[in-house]
């Protein structure tokens, strides 16, 4: 899934053009037009009205968002949690429910219950093959071409629209050359209904009914591991990204069967009004999900008993909010912390196996360095994040510090010993205003130049554990941003 918040973002009404804010994601979204007045989309008017709170949900009052707001009209208006939960569940059930994947099992995509991982298979090394299908409505179509979309899945050195490369090339830069994902395109295929009603109704059993039955796709060519399950299924749909209903970009759960093989996860999303619409980004954050299995790394805000919003890793990792960096052009690599759970990190540095002078290479993402504690399932992560091709337009640069817990959960920002992120990064300026929902990121999270003692047991942020109790961790004398950074491990028995 993807996550936005309070993007500008555009939307067609009475065929002109409105901008309204947008927080949230496929399950749960609300908008704010640009003086912060909450809008609603009215599905009888079919347009975003002013919404007024009635016994805590908000209700459309009918008055065009685009005309004057009512005099007594307050701003920023907010759904309790009761209702906001209900209406969360309610489409996540939609999309991901128990029945159509017992995998599932309605479990929070912020918590990786398969060793941090979500459940199902990971499809992480090898030649793996996917089926794009590119699809127009009836009363919208794309000039985007099945080649545009090829050059962007399956070139190389691309960089068309100033993406920094193909989805093929992110996954090989991140796997280290262990993952080569292709995809072979179909389409476009014109749906027999209209944008409004894919709204409200998945359109992704009208598109498999078409390639399958009319096309006669046959699916053995995505079916890499011969398991009669198919790889990869994505659907691009005509048009610029649609952030309402069933056309927000998500991976769901299809539970559908062709010709003998099981079209289980889909993932889906928009491939723009024309080629200068394309980018990388929200198509590797949902690969992340589908291909992979990793779990969203921010906080949904009204989950597992937590009505807290928060910004989990922020901008730091693919999946979370780092796949709109550069306008989804260049996103965030997926963090260290991710890479180690799929095997795309053979190469451990033991960081308590050292005293002395650490050097840590941007970019390599085959090696992670990390410092075990005698709490199971709980380590910590260096990585060198700074300012250098895929890490370009981070907010910040520099030593990337994480603190790890497989067992942990994104929608848990307390940091007690009970309720904490799976991933926390320790922000340099102390502030934790990724827990605090302040922003995604900003200039002063990550360490950079600094003599003496920075990270220990008695620093702001420290390296104590969940618990409270000391890990042992002293790191000092970290050198500035660069292709190396510089830094010494003063290790004591934890």
């Amino acid at each position: 899934m993807s996550y936005i918040d309070g993007e500008i973002l555009t939307f067609t009404q009475n065929n002109n053009e409105i901008k309204l804010r947008v927080y949230g994601d496929e399950f749960y979204a609300r908008y704010e037009s640009l003086e912060g007045y909450t809008a609603i989309y009215d599905d009888k008017l079919q347009k975003f009205c002013y919404a007024s709170l009635v016994n805590g949900a908000l209700t459309s009052n009918g008055i065009d968002i685009t005309s004057p707001p009512p005099a007594d009209l307050e701003v920023h208006l907010l759904e309790n949690s009761v209702v906001k939960n209900g209406k969360f569940n309610k489409k996540y059930n939609e999309l991901i429910s128990s029945e159509s994947n017992p995998h599932e099992n309605n479990t929070n995509k912020t918590l990786g219950p398969n060793k941090g991982l979500l459940e199902g298979r990971s499809l992480a090394k090898g030649n793996i093959n996917g089926l794009t299908v590119l699809v127009d409505f009836q009363d919208l179509k794309s000039t985007v071409t099945s080649d545009d979309i090829n050059e962007m899945l399956n070139g190389e050195n691309y960089k068309e629209n100033g993406n920094y490369c193909s989805v093929n090339e992110y996954f090989k830069i991140i796997s280290s050359n262990q993952l080569d994902y292709k995809n072979t395109v179909i389409g476009p295929i014109t749906l027999p209904n209209t944008v409004e009603y894919y709204k409200r109704n998945l359109l992704v059993k009208d598109a498999l009914d078409i390639i399958i039955n009319d096309l006669n796709v046959d699916l053995s060519a995505v079916d890499s591991t011969n398991s009669k399950i198919v790889d990869s299924i994505n659907f691009l749909y005509a048009g610029r990204t649609s952030y309402e209903g069933n056309l927000w970009p998500h991976n769901g759960n299809a539970n559908l069967n062709y010709n003998g093989y099981k079209i289980d996860l889909y993932m889906l999303t928009s491939m723009g009004r024309n080629k200068s619409d394309l980018s990388i980004g929200t198509f590797c954050h949902e690969t992340g999900h589908l291909l992979l299995r990793f779990p969203d790394m921010y906080d949904y805000g009204e989950r597992d008993g937590d009505n807290i919003k928060s910004s989990g890793i922020g901008m730091y990792c693919l999946m979370g909010s780092g796949n709109h960096l550069d306008n989804g052009h260049t996103p965030s690599p997926v963090c260290s912390y991710l890479r180690e759970l799929v095997g795309w990190a053979p190469n451990i540095i033991n960081l308590n196996e050292i005293n002395g002078e650490l050097s840590i290479k941007h970019g390599e993402y085959n090696t992670i360095c990390m410092y075990s504690t005698h709490s199971e399932n709980e380590y910590f992560i260096l990585e060198n994040r700074t300012n250098l091709n895929l890490d370009k337009y981070l907010p910040s640069s520099g030593l990337a510090v994480y603190h790890c817990d497989t067992l942990g959960s994104n929608e848990l920002q307390t940091g007690s010993s009970n309720r904490h992120y799976q991933c926390a990064l320790l922000q340099a300026d102390g502030n934790s205003d990724l827990e605090n929902d302040v922003n995604s990121g900003d200039g002063t999270d990550l360490y950079s130049e600094k003599d003496g003692v920075v990270i220990s047991g008695s620093t702001n942020p420290s390296s104590r554990l969940w618990n409270n109790s000391d890990s042992g961790l002293v790191i000092s004398d970290i050198s500035s941003p660069g292709s190396v950074i510089k830094l010494k491990i003063l290790n004591k028995p934890n």
